[in-house]
């Protein structure tokens, strides 16, 4: 399959927010209950939501009376996360150079798989070095990503669905065993007959290796999870969730 290394420029539009805004909205409840449980968030607490598409959680974070910042690279998404929630702060922005000024933030988050996307695995670590740079001493992050091994025990090449406007959406997976990435193309199937294309490319990085890049950036792993219901993370994990906290002292 071949993908665009800077599809991750382009492809955040008016089709992915069509998919995105099929997701289940009792999911994104779930995983806000989490991350408040996860995190030890204290009222008021400072949050930053990175890549946060169009709210999905920073919009419920801001309800529940957290000081929330979301940031992506989307203009589309963060226009409508605007409107869905006027009490949070959207900035359109590259992760890899946060526009924020020294450590602000009690905690930040990073979900549905929305890190690994950069061609350059150095990108990645840049993106960790700026988490850590904004976030307050003892401060903690916290990231949501693939966790490969329970991947590969379930991994379907190809399946249908239908979003709920009734677009057809065709999806295929592949895993490069020699980069480590999983790349994805999504068929859009209109209901007059119309064909789009999406791909994507993201890094699965397993847990020691998602762990030793927080090491890195001088952020140690301080709690992990294998889904959204505070359930072990195991091989079968579909999900790799981690925890990691900045120190109090340099």
């Amino acid at each position: 399959m071949d993908v665009d290394p800077r599809w991750h420029e382009s492809f955040f539009g008016e089709d992915w927010l069509r998919i995105a805004l099929s997701i289940p909205d009792e999911r994104a409840d779930q995983q806000t209950e989490f991350v408040v449980s996860a995190l030890e968030l204290a009222p008021g607490a400072r949050v930053l939501d990175l890549a946060c598409g169009h709210g999905r959680h920073s919009a419920r974070l801001a309800r529940l009376g957290f000081d929330v910042t979301g940031l992506d690279v989307s203009a589309s998404s963060l226009e409508l996360a605007r409107e869905t929630e006027p009490a949070a702060e959207y900035v359109e922005g590259d992760m890899r150079e946060l526009p924020f000024e020294g450590a602000s933030f009690d905690a930040a988050i990073n979900l549905f798989t929305a890190f690994g996307y950069f061609e350059d695995e150095a990108d990645d670590q840049r993106v960790l070095n700026e988490v850590a740079r904004v976030l307050r001493p003892g401060g903690a992050f916290l990231i949501d990503t693939l966790n490969p091994p329970g991947l590969f025990g379930g991994y379907r090449g190809r399946h249908w669905d239908r979003l709920d406007d009734g677009t057809l959406m065709l999806e295929e997976h592949e895993y490069d065993v020699v980069t480590g990435r999983a790349n994805t193309e999504w068929t859009l199937i209109f209901a007059d007959g119309e064909r789009k294309e999406l791909r994507h490319s993201v890094r699965a990085y397993t847990a020691p290796e998602l762990g030793r890049l927080l090491s890195q950036a001088v952020l140690a792993l301080t709690g992990s999870w294998g889904d959204f219901d505070g359930g072990e993370l195991t091989r079968e994990s579909r999900r790799l969730i981690l925890r990691a906290s900045k120190p109090t002292q340099s």
